[in-house]
């Protein structure tokens, strides 16, 4: 790291480190899309377990059909990687844009 005095001020000339949008988008989306199925299936193996049943209800209020069959939980798990997928897209375009304009 270069540092450079002028006028009593510190600055730095660290170049600012690019994010890929693709990678976080499918890194974030595998990430949610694993978990949502790890977790439906989990619903579907304990079923008939009163806690189970409640985040069930929970879990279909944004993801329909969840916990309900294997096939339903594929996909809203194939749909949770979508989202996550533009959630790290996103979240990786805002930094780069922020982090240019200001450091």
């Amino acid at each position: 790291m270069k540092l450079v005095l002028k006028r009593d001020k510190v600055f730095s000339m660290e170049k600012t480190t690019k994010l890929s949008v693709i990678g976080l988008g499918l890194s974030v989306g595998l990430a949610w899309g694993l978990a949502v199925l790890a977790g439906g299936v989990l619903a579907l193996i304990f079923s008939g377990w009163a806690n189970v049943q409640e985040f069930t209800e929970f879990m279909n209020l944004i993801y329909s059909g969840w916990g309900m069959s294997f096939s339903q939980t594929l996909i809203m798990a194939i749909w949770a990687f979508s989202q996550g997928f533009v959630a790290g897209f996103l979240i990786a375009l805002f930094y780069n844009i922020f982090s240019k304009k200001f450091n």
